[in-house]
């Protein structure tokens, strides 16, 4: 643990809970609605069990707010139970705020409960687990903790209805129980910019081409190898075409190889992350999110803010179909199907006004940032 501050008088003290801090979605969450929020009187303390690069960082310290990393790995269960009960000991927060892609760091709220801990906030980000071997074991786990821990919470909070579910038991994720907390985003960052589009087509050789872009992490969840399988398609029929895929992650290298076996490497863009998104989403032409599972899809959400036509899996959440320019394709349909909906989405591309449309439904990461403030400060 770093940059233990003295406690100050009159301040309120929040710590706000992730597993690993680096470049995600929900630390883009966390860092915007941070980033836009009146911070008087507040203490703003980040803890993770693990700490890693990220481009959200630096502009959060020289807000003041604090890091603390616990053990270093989600793994360290027992090790991070105990560091966390140690720091909230010490820290005697007044306001705990979980955000969480499974239940049982849920577990941490028994030690904020027994130190006192007015205000436990559990908020859900997820709607399933990553693919692995052991995932079957793992849900079992996270469903024996959702229905043991978040109990202890003292409000609930999610990104979607679909996220309540995935985290709550039933008694909690009807409806009754739980707030929808969009993810807010700085929409007028987004209104397109023809200049920095030019700018950055230039800049990536762009010039004169058809662009389908992707924003996240590269991984099985967000589905790149889907994506690529049908650019590849695209590409035989529309050699100007390319794929610019913004992210990092545990598929690079997977998704490298495949490019190569499907003879696209040369259309394919892998720009890695970047702190300005909103230029690269200006340079695309449409925006394709086969996501196999998502809490929310911030960067669909983003996109639509930018002016870009969305096209979307079935297994995004609907919340995050928020302006006109969004549409949903079943991931059983296809390539054909995905392939005809992209090239019609890029013809059929008129001016939207999508920021009036996302206001209308809650994005604006000022009005959210309140409504967070507000409950901080209850």
């Amino acid at each position: 643990m770093s940059g233990v501050q003295p406690l100050r008088r009159g301040m309120k003290r929040i710590c706000i809970y992730c597993q690993t801090w680096e470049s995600g979605g929900i630390e883009a969450f966390i860092s915007n609605t941070l980033s836009h929020m009146d911070l008087s009187g507040l203490e703003i303390e980040i803890v993770a069990e693990a700490l890693r690069r990220s481009v959200f960082t630096e502009e959060l310290e020289a807000k003041g707010v604090v890091f603390h990393e616990l053990s270093g790995s989600p793994r360290r269960i027992v090790g991070n139970y105990r560091r966390f009960s140690k720091l909230v000991s010490m820290r005697r927060y007044d306001v705990l705020h979980f955000n969480l892609f499974q239940a049982l760091p849920m577990v941490c709220l028994l030690p904020a409960k027994r130190e006192g801990v007015p205000i436990r906030i559990a908020h859900s980000h997820n709607t399933m687990l990553r693919q692995s071997r052991t995932r079957a074991v793992k849900m079992r786990i996270h469903r024996i903790a959702s229905y043991l821990f978040s109990g202890i919470a003292t409000d609930w909070w999610a990104c979607s209805d679909a996220a309540a579910r995935f985290m709550f038991p039933d008694t909690r994720s009807s409806g009754e129980e739980y707030r929808i907390i969009p993810n807010g985003i700085c929409l007028n960052r987004f209104v397109f910019n023809v200049a920095e589009r030019e700018r950055m087509r230039k800049r990536l050789n762009l010039e004169g081409t058809f662009v389908i872009g992707n924003v996240g992490r590269l991984c099985f969840q967000k589905n790149q190898t889907f994506l690529l399988d049908i650019f590849s398609r695209i590409y035989a029929e529309e050699p100007s075409a390319r794929l610019l895929l913004v992210g990092e992650g545990e598929a690079l290298a997977a998704l490298k190889e495949q490019a190569g076996r499907l003879s696209i490497s040369n259309a394919v863009i892998f720009f890695g992350n970047t702190s300005e998104v909103e230029k690269l989403l200006w340079a695309m032409d449409v925006f394709v999110f086969p996501s196999i599972f998502e809490g929310l899809g911030i960067a669909a959400v983003e996109a639509q803010a930018a002016g870009l036509p969305t096209l979307c899996s079935d297994r995004v959440p609907q919340e995050a179909l928020a302006s006109s320019l969004a549409q949903q394709i079943s991931l059983d349909a296809p390539l054909s199907q995905w392939g005809d909906a992209i090239m019609d989405a890029q013809r059929q591309k008129t001016a939207v006004d999508t920021v009036r449309q996302l206001e209308e439904h809650g994005f604006d990461v000022k009005t959210v940032s309140a409504e967070i403030r507000g409950v901080y400060c209850r």
